[in-house]
Order: C-alpha cells, then structure tokens, then sequence
C-alpha cells in the first residue's frame, strides 16, 4: 500500500481548520489502498502523530519520518493546510526540490492565486470580470479620503495573503476604514481594498474529469453575519449552503465557464473551489481561488461532491493518483 502522509496545520489563522479537514481526509481516505499518516506542522516543528497521540519528529533533509528504528518514506503527501505554508507555494516548492508527488496546484499557480489582488488581476485578463480595487504595501502611506472617493461606501478591506476571510472587514465609513487597514496589515504586509458588489455569495468547486477542467456546482452560501466571515464559515447555525444556487440559469452557466477558464488557464491542480457574487442584474463578479477548500463536515466542497452524486474517499484517490502520475 502506498503510504501517505497527510500535511496540516500551518501558521496562519486557519491552523485549527486544517486539522479538521486533514481529520477528515484521514477518515475518509481509502484504507485498502493507502496507509495515511498525519504529519503536524507548525512553524519549525514538523512531527508525525500516531494514533495514539506519540509524536515522531519530521526529518526535513528528505521529509522522512523514524518509528522504533524504522524509516518511514512516503510515496506522496496529502496537502491540508489552508493558508501559510500549504497554501502559498512555500510547502509545493519544497516538494518539488525533494521530487515528492503532493496533491493540489504547483509552487507558482499556489503563490499566484493566493494573492487575490494579483490573482484577480490575472483573472481579469483572462475575460472574467472582477470588481475593481486598490493595492497597497505597509510602508505605503494611504489617503483614507482618496480611497474612500475611489471604492465607496461600503467597501472591503482583505489582507492579501489570507484565506478564511480572516483579517477581513466590511468598512461603512471612514473612521472604520483606518482601523480596518491597521487589521488586515497585522495578518500580511500587503492588503487590497475592493469595491463593495450587492448580490449574492456563491461558490464553485472544480477538478479534473477525463482530462479536462469540470464544474462541479455552484453553491449559495447564505450567512446570518454580515457577510461570510471566519465565524459565519464554521458555524453550522450562522450559515447555510443551497445547492444548485437559487440564481439565474445563464449566471449559473457563466459561473461554472468561468470556472473551468480560470482552473485552466491558472494551470490549476487537484480540486479547488472559485467565490463569485452574482449581482442582481444576474452578473456574477470573481472574487478568489481557494487551491485548497476546506473539508470539514461543514466545508463546500464535500457538500457539492455529495450533491453530485460522487464519492468523496474515490474523489481523494483520484488526487492522489494525479499527484503519483505527475
């Protein structure tokens, strides 16, 4: 059996829901085919937890592990971790340099669409309409008036380099702009605000079938917050998922098209998950790639792959011999 090695954790504010999702995948994972092992990382400490909670130190010369005397050496990883270093390229790369197949996008589409400025500025040229929004360095000095002039009220204020909307703030005046910069910059040292869309929140999942990028659905995500923040994500009573959307038929088409463009054209890998509004004149505006969606009972993607009809454990070992393949 090839042996796996699950990777979760990280160093950013979505630690503890990778361990959800990493749980996740370890019990689903198909046992006749693969021995998974859960690898923890957190900062420069890397180690193998057991199933009996015993810990055993990664050795990071070759991604190795050593259990009463026996080496351990896996044959591909499973990556989990959502944000920094998972989610940004860093962990990709150096797999890359060790030649260890990993699940999911390479080094450079995962540092690319973990940007979202940057990410929708590529999105942008390939045709996919996004809304629009300024950039800026903390060592940039900011006109609070300029940028109130330019997005409006209200706007969104995101850490560039941040997934789970965490950092994020919805901003209604001035005042809330300046303290909303100062909390974004405290999760990455650059941030982008972004004119405010009306409409609806959804969300598509792809992967590959038969080759080629399919759209799995498309999702409406219903928050009881003001908008679908950490909290409202993984709280089964502040949000609910409708499946199809309850939007018009051609902004369903435009969603999933967009979709498989951008897995395309991104050069993305494995299962990923794009975040869309739909305005009310049924046009649906981009708004990130997630190269590695959440899995967790109450996540996306599990719930779209469900609503299709699909296995969940057959759609990991399809990643899984994908990453093999490559």
């Amino acid at each position: 059996m090839k042996k796996i090695a699950i990777v979760a954790g990280g160093n950013s504010g979505e630690h503890d829901v990778s361990l959800k999702t990493a749980a996740n995948i370890f019990n689903v994972l198909d046992k006749k085919l693969f021995t998974p092992y859960l690898i923890h990382l957190r900062g420069a400490e890397w180690m193998y937890i057991d199933e009996n909670e015993h810990r055993f130190p990664v050795d990071k010369n070759d991604f190795s592990v050593t259990v009463n005397g026996e080496k351990i050496v896996f044959d591909a990883v499973f990556i989990a971790i959502h944000g920094n270093p998972g989610e940004d390229g860093r962990l990709q790369g150096y797999f890359e340099m060790l030649g260890i197949p990993y699940t999911g996008c390479d080094c450079f589409t995962s540092a690319l669409t973990f940007n979202k400025y940057f990410c929708n500025m590529a999105a942008s040229k390939f045709g996919v309409p996004v809304a629009d929004s300024l950039h800026f360095y903390n060592d940039e000095k900011i006109d609070l008036k300029q940028v109130g002039e330019y997005c409006g009220f209200p706007c969104f204020v995101k850490p560039c380099n941040s997934g789970s909307s965490v950092g994020v703030t919805k901003v209604h005046n001035e005042e809330e702009l300046d303290k909303a910069l100062k909390e974004a910059f405290k999760w990455d040292n650059q941030l982008m605000v972004e004119k405010y869309i009306h409409g609806k929140e959804v969300t598509c999942g792809v992967l590959k079938k038969d080759g080629k990028p399919k759209a799995l659905a498309v999702t409406c995500i219903i928050s009881k917050n003001e908008f679908y923040d950490f909290e409202s994500k993984y709280a089964a009573n502040l949000h609910e998922m409708v499946t199809p959307a309850p939007i018009h038929e051609q902004a369903m088409k435009d969603i999933m098209r967009y979709s498989e463009i951008l897995y395309q054209r991104l050069g993305c890998k494995g299962i990923v998950r794009m975040d869309y509004i739909v305005t009310p004149d049924n046009k649906p505006m981009f708004l990130e790639v997630n190269t590695i969606p959440g899995q967790t009972a109450l996540s996306i993607v599990p719930h779209q792959v469900e609503h299709m009809g699909m296995n969940l454990s057959d759609i990991y070992t399809q990643l899984i011999n994908e990453a093999l393949e490559r």
